[in-house]
């Protein structure tokens, strides 16, 4: 009874004391009243606890177990793996706070063929408190051990380094000191087709009391050695505010870059201004370096002030040559959107003719360029569907050995991989060629097509000896268009048509008897050094291209004494020609000869001949004739001269039907002047 007794009073005290306590809490909420100083009282109270709480629990906090969460969100922050293999260290409590991060793994998106992005063996940062808790992060420190970066772009263009973002250009915080120490770096770019291993290291010397920034790089670009050296100001002091400066000197091969410039706001790369200098075999190499497709050019020396603003790169005050030609103008290059836009104009004050041969080389010599007289070097059309374009181009003047020619313009324009050249204008001391030219190369065999228009030339402005033998206007149109991926391939697959025509024009009367073969007539003249002429009433020629040859539908010259007909062919496969010419006299000859004149050979070097089939079979008609009186055997070498007039209106008028640039003055003049017979 004692016991159980004794065992009730704690009962009996502890239902006491909730009571009270009850009580109490009841009467304080009963008299509560809200006053800003009070919550301002308690809140602090709570803030103080729960800093003082969190700073008991950073420094007694072991980090290496913050591994796990730290690595699950960078890998959400980067959209890639990301992990801590190695130790991590952080020291918070210090004016300049260290992070300390051993093993760094960052993998690369799902679809590279690649695992690995990156991996550091140590990195350590330091960053300025006091900044920091204002939003502003500046890291007096940041060194990187062994830092094995792999970086790759696919053949659709997506790229690991950017996250399928723009390409913005990089916003860092200020860096005092930045080292790296046995870095490697490997780019494989299928888009550009190059592939890049390179070590880099940054380092701080001593000069002038100060520190500077150093970067070193060599490798390969493209299968040629490849070298960097970037260097800058110090790092010490570095002011967001300052422009920082800074130089660079690269070299591809025979591909010389070499960089002056400031960055607007130091470590953020998307603003600086540089002045560039650039030399090299061909342009087109610059395409490695630059992700630029630009042509194939002769060797060059340019220079300019380079800046950009963001996605916008450009190019002002451009000027130097390419082989022997001066260039001057701008350029500009947005890379924000898909595909790259260049816009731009570009001049010369004297282009030099023979500058423009590399062009159609893809910027290789003629050696280089193979046997064939129209180039079978590979053109790196692919290119056209990286970039879309506008650029014009013209030239006050034009320097040639073979062609009368004053000036150039034309538009260049590349959207969706197809590229045109309208207007394509040369202008000659008289007349002109204007047309167009397209390559479409949204296909990987591109299609070229040209659509060609002479008119008003001058023949005789084409002969360079003092004796004119011929002259006139020509008028001509070509038609054609081809497929492959080198300028001869083109113009061996090429269908279409090519007409030319001399409406009205002269013509060295002893040519004309050599073309009908009036042994007598012509051998006189020649003999006499005559240097009269006779009327070219009109000339038509003819083609239709199929399949690389070129065939004649029509050939006809019409002087006053002859009338000259023909038929052959082009092939542009084998760069071979065979055209005969038969002149048949429209008076009576006393010695003719039946003797076609040929043209064959090699484009490049045609020979000019005689078919002696129809001459022996002229001498055994004469020998049979003979073997009756040979007095009849003259009969067979006697031309009546019974060849008509042609009809030079008709053939104007069908000629401007198949698209030759013929005036209807022309013809009108043809129809009044000579009409047929």
């Amino acid at each position: 009874m004692r016991l159980s007794c004794m065992s009730l009073v704690p009962h009996v005290e502890s239902s006491q004391l909730r009571a009270f306590w009850h009580d109490r809490i009841v009467a304080d909420f009963r008299n509560f009243r809200f006053t800003w100083a009070g919550f301002a009282r308690w809140a602090g109270i709570v803030v103080a606890a729960f800093l003082i709480a969190a700073v008991i629990a950073l420094y007694f906090l072991d980090w290496n177990q913050m591994r796990g969460p730290v690595s699950r969100y960078a890998s959400h922050r980067l959209g890639r793996p990301a992990s801590i293999e190695g130790d991590l260290k952080v020291d918070l409590f210090r004016r300049r706070p260290h992070v300390s991060v051993g093993d760094l793994f960052i993998g690369n998106p799902s679809w590279a063929p690649q695992p690995q992005a990156a991996r550091i063996a140590r990195a350590d940062v330091e960053f300025r408190l006091w900044p920091a808790l204002f939003g502003h992060l500046v890291l007096p420190l940041v060194a990187l051990e062994q830092p094995d970066v792999r970086v790759l772009r696919a053949a659709d263009g997506r790229s690991t380094w950017d996250g399928g973002r723009d390409n913005e250009g990089w916003k860092l915080p200020p860096i005092q000191r930045f080292l790296v120490r046995d870095g490697h770096l490997e780019i494989e770019d299928a888009v550009r087709r190059l592939k890049f291993v390179g070590t880099i290291s940054s380092r701080e010397e001593a000069g002038g009391g100060s520190a500077a920034f150093q970067l070193a790089g060599e490798g390969t670009l493209n299968a040629n050695k490849f070298s960097a050296d970037v260097h800058g100001g110090p790092l010490i002091n570095v002011d967001q505010s300052v422009p920082y400066a800074f130089q660079a000197d690269i070299r591809s091969g025979p591909t010389h870059v070499v960089v002056d410039g400031q960055i607007a706001h130091p470590f953020h790369l998307d603003q600086f201004g540089a002045r560039v200098s650039a030399s090299g075999q061909t342009l087109s190499e610059l395409y490695y370096l630059t992700g630029v497709t630009l042509p194939g050019t002769a060797p060059y020396r340019l220079n300019g002030s380079l800046k950009r603003d963001g996605a916008l790169y450009s190019v002002t005050d451009l000027s130097g040559t390419v082989g022997s030609s001066d260039l001057h103008g701008y350029l500009t290059v947005d890379v924000g959107q898909a595909v790259p836009n260049l816009s731009g104009h570009l001049s010369s004050r004297v282009l030099n003719f023979d500058d423009l041969g590399p062009l159609l080389r893809g910027g290789k010599t003629v050696a280089e360029a193979g046997a064939y007289l129209l180039p079978d070097v590979t053109l790196h059309t692919e290119r056209l569907r990286q970039i879309n374009g506008e650029v014009d181009y013209d030239a006050d003047a034009i320097r040639s050995r073979d062609f009368p020619l004053r000036g150039l313009s034309t538009h260049i324009s590349v959207q969706g991989g197809v590229m045109r050249l309208k207007p394509l204008a040369f202008s000659f001391s008289a007349g002109k060629l204007s047309g167009t030219l397209s390559i479409d190369a949204r296909k990987d065999v591109p299609v070229t097509s040209v659509d060609a228009r002479v008119t008003d030339i001058h023949i005789e402005h084409f002969i360079k000896s003092a004796d004119k033998p011929l002259s006139g206007i020509v008028e001509a149109r070509a038609q054609l268009q081809g497929s492959g991926n080198s300028v001869h391939k083109v113009a061996s697959s090429a269908n279409g048509l090519f007409t030319a025509v001399v409406p009205q024009g002269a013509m060295k009367k002893s040519l004309a008897e050599w073309a009908g073969v009036n042994v007598l007539s012509a051998l006189g003249l020649s003999l006499a050094g005559d240097q009269s002429g006779t009327a070219l009433h009109c000339a038509v020629m003819h083609f239709g291209a199929k399949d690389g040859v070129l065939a004649s539908r029509q050939i006809l010259l019409d002087t006053d004494p002859t009338r000259i007909d023909g038929h052959g062919t082009v092939n542009l496969k084998d760069e071979t020609m065979n055209i005969t010419l038969q002149g048949k006299p429209k008076h009576f000859q006393f010695l003719h000869l039946n003797a076609p004149i040929t043209m064959s050979g090699k484009l490049a070097s045609p020979s000019l001949g005689v078919d002696s089939k129809p001459i022996l079979a002229q001498g055994a008609i004469g020998a049979g004739l003979g073997l009756l009186t040979p007095f009849a055997a003259i009969l067979a070498f006697i031309d009546p001269g019974l060849a008509k007039d042609a009809n030079c209106a008709g053939l104007l008028a069908d000629a401007k039907g198949q698209g030759a640039p013929v005036k209807d003055s022309a013809v009108n003049k043809a129809q009044a002047a000579r009409p047929a017979r």
